[in-house]
C-alpha cells in the first residue's frame, strides 16, 4: 500500500491540486534579471537583482529609488513583464518589502500595474489600466482617464518585513471597467517604486524589494 501511495503522489493523483503555471516567467529571480525588462527613457531607472533579501529561493528584484536636491518632476525605477495568454490570468499575488524611507514629495509610493492593450469592449482607449497603489500615498497621483487607481496598503509603508499582496483581477477590472478583458493583444506587468512632482531642494530615498511573484488562476 505504501508503494501504491508513492506512486499516486509522483502521478499527481492523490488528490493534491497541482500548482497553477506562472505567467510570470522568473518570478522569484532566481535565473538572474531576464525577461525582465525597465523602459529605456529619462524618466525610467532600472533594477538589479540581490541576495540580502528573499522569500522564495535566494534572490529578490531590488530597486534603489533615488533623489538629490537638483532632480524633479517624475521618475520611476522598476521591472516590467509582458504577456499574451489566450485568456486573462485570474490572480496577481507578490511580495514588497522596504528597508529604507525618506520621504521628498507627497507623492512617494509603490505601486503595480496591469496595463491591457487590444481589448475588444474598449474603443476610446488605446490601452486600460489598473493601478494597485501598495504603500506611499492615500489618493490617487494624477488624473488618468483609462486608469483606475485601488489602495492597498498604508499611507507610510511597513519597514523591515516582507508584505504579501493578491488580487482577484477578474473582480477588479469587473468591477473597475465592466467586464473581464476579452481578445486582447497584451498584456504588460510593472512593479514600482516612483516619485511624482518631486520639488528642488529636497531628497529623498527608499530601498525596494520584490520577490516571488505571480499571475495566474
Amino acid at each position: 500500500m505504501r508503494l501504491v501511495a508513492i506512486f499516486l503522489v509522483t502521478l499527481g493523483l492523490s488528490g493534491c491540486t497541482p500548482a497553477q503555471p506562472n505567467l510570470l516567467r522568473n518570478g522569484s529571480f532566481e535565473q538572474g534579471v531576464e525577461p525582465w525588462f525597465s523602459l529605456e527613457t529619462e524618466n525610467w531607472a532600472g533594477f538589479s537583482i540581490t541576495d540580502r533579501y528573499a522569500v522564495d529561493g535566494r534572490f529578490s528584484a531590488y530597486l534603489a529609488l533615488r533623489a538629490d536636491k537638483n532632480d524633479h518632476g517624475a521618475k520611476v525605477f522598476g521591472l516590467i513583464q509582458e504577456l499574451s495568454p489566450k485568456r486573462f490570468p485570474k490572480k496577481l499575488s507578490g511580495y514588497y518589502r522596504v528597508e529604507n524611507w525618506q520621504r521628498g514629495t507627497e507623492k512617494q509610493y509603490l505601486q503595480c500595474v496591469i496595463i491591457v492593450w487590444g481589448d475588444n469592449a474598449v474603443s476610446q482607449y488605446q490601452n486600460i489600466q489598473i493601478r494597485y497603489i501598495l504603500t506611499g500615498i492615500a489618493e490617487p497621483p494624477f488624473a488618468l482617464a483609462n486608469g483606475r487607481f485601488l489602495f492597498l496598503g498604508d499611507r507610510e509603508p511597513t519597514l523591515g518585513r516582507w508584505i504579501r499582496f493578491e488580487r482577484n483581477l477578474h473582480s477588479d477590472f469587473l468591477q473597475q471597467w465592466g467586464h473581464i478583458p476579452e481578445g486582447f493583444e497584451k498584456i504588460r506587468v510593472l512593479f514600482e517604486a516612483r516619485y511624482d512632482d518631486k520639488e528642488l531642494g529636497t531628497e529623498l530615498s527608499a530601498d525596494v524589494y520584490y520577490d516571488a511573484l505571480y499571475m495566474g488562476e
